[in-house]
C-alpha cells in the first residue's frame, strides 16, 4: 500500500477557501473511490476485534465485543499506528495540502486520527471544539478532515456543525461526551458570548465524501435512531508544521511522544504529510507498505 492519492482535493479554489473561513467547514463530496471505501469498511470490524497489521495498539480503543454496551459509539485514536489501510488515508499528502491551503498554514503535521463507528441505536456525541483539547500546544491550533464511509443522514447520527461558531471564544472540554442534551454546552458558550446560535447544519452526503473543519468550530452528532444503518467515519486531525509543546498542562495522548528537553513534535510520531517547499516525512511510503518507519 501507498498513501492515497485524492486528486479531487487538488481542485479547491479561492471561493472554497473563502467559504471555509466564513463558515468554519467545507464539504467536498465523493473524494474516495468505491474500492477504497470498501477496503476501509472491511477494516472496522477487524481493528475493533484487535486484529492489527503492525502489532501496535492504537492510543485509545473504546468498545470491546462482549464487554461494552451496545448503545455506545465505538471509537479509536491513532489507529494509523495499528492499521496500514487507515494509515494510507491518514498520511495522504493530498489531505495535508488541502488542510494547509484552507487554513493558510505553511505545512501540516498529522496530530492523530479518530475512528468513529455508530451502529443503529447508539447515543449522541456532545458538540465540542477540537482545539479545546490542544491548549498545551503552541500554536494551539488544529484542523480536521472528516471522511464518511457510509451515506449519511440526520436520523443516522451524521456529524453536524454550527456555522460561524469557529469565531466564538474557545471553551473548556466537555465533561460528558456521550448522551444527554448533546448541544447544551454549545448553547451555553453562545449565551456567554452574547450570540444567538444559528441552526446546526447536518452533513448529508454520499459515502466517500469529506468535510474539512476548523478546530474552533462547534460540532458533534445526534443519536443514530435508525434500526439498520451504520455511520462509520474517520477523522484525521492536523496541527501546523511549526507546532511545539508548551509547559501548559494537557495532551494525554500527544505527550506520550514528547522528548525530554525538546518541545518539537517529533516526526517519528507526528509526520509532516505536506509542507510548502519540502517533501513529506521520508518514511511515510515505506510505513504504508511495511508498517516500519524507515526512510530507506
Amino acid at each position: 500500500m501507498t498513501p492515497y492519492d485524492l486528486p479531487k482535493l487538488s481542485l479547491l479554489t479561492d471561493v472554497d477557501v473563502q467559504r471555509f473561513r466564513r463558515d468554519g467547514f467545507l464539504i467536498v463530496e465523493r473524494v474516495l473511490s468505491e474500492d477504497r471505501i470498501a477496503l476501509l469498511r472491511d477494516r472496522f470490524p477487524k481493528i475493533f476485534a484487535g486484529q492489527f497489521d503492525t502489532g501496535v495498539y492504537p492510543d485509545e480503543w473504546h468498545w470491546r465485543e462482549g464487554m461494552s454496551l451496545p448503545d455506545v459509539t465505538r471509537h479509536m485514536s491513532n489507529a494509523w499506528k495499528a492499521d496500514l489501510t487507515i494509515a494510507s488515508l491518514a498520511l495522504s499528502a493530498d489531505i495535508g495540502r488541502a488542510v494547509a491551503q484552507l487554513s493558510g498554514w505553511s505545512g501540516a503535521k498529522l496530530g492523530l486520527d479518530t475512528i468513529w463507528w455508530k451502529p443503529p441505536q447508539t447515543k449522541a456525541i456532545a458538540l465540542h471544539q477540537d482545539s479545546s483539547f490542544s491548549e498545551f500546544l503552541n500554536p494551539a491550533l488544529t484542523m480536521t478532515c472528516w471522511l464518511t464511509l457510509d451515506d449519511t443522514s440526520r436520523d443516522a447520527g451524521t456529524i453536524e456543525y454550527v456555522p460561524g461558531s469557529h469565531l466564538w471564544p474557545l471553551t473548556p472540554q466537555p465533561d460528558i461526551f456521550e448522551g444527554g442534551d448533546y448541544r447544551s454546552k454549545m448553547r451555553a458558550a453562545a449565551a456567554a458570548a452574547g450570540i444567538e446560535p444559528p441552526e446546526p447544519v447536518f452533513i448529508e452526503v454520499p459515502a466517500g465524501s469529506v468535510v474539512f473543519h476548523a478546530g474552533e468550530i462547534w460540532h458533534g452528532s445526534g443519536p443514530n435512531t435508525t434500526g439498520d444503518r451504520m455511520r462509520r467515519s474517520i477523522g484525521t486531525h492536523f496541527v501546523p508544521i511549526e507546532t511545539q509543546f508548551t509547559s501548559r498542562p494537557g495532551g494525554y495522548i500527544y505527550r506520550r511522544y514528547e522528548r525530554t528537553d525538546d518541545p518539537t513534535l517529533d516526526e517519528s510520531f507526528f509526520p509532516v504529510t505536506w509542507g510548502e517547499g519540502r517533501q513529506p516525512t521520508p518514511w511515510i511510503d515505506s510505513y504504508c507498505s511495511t508498517g516500519r518507519r524507515s526512510a530507506l
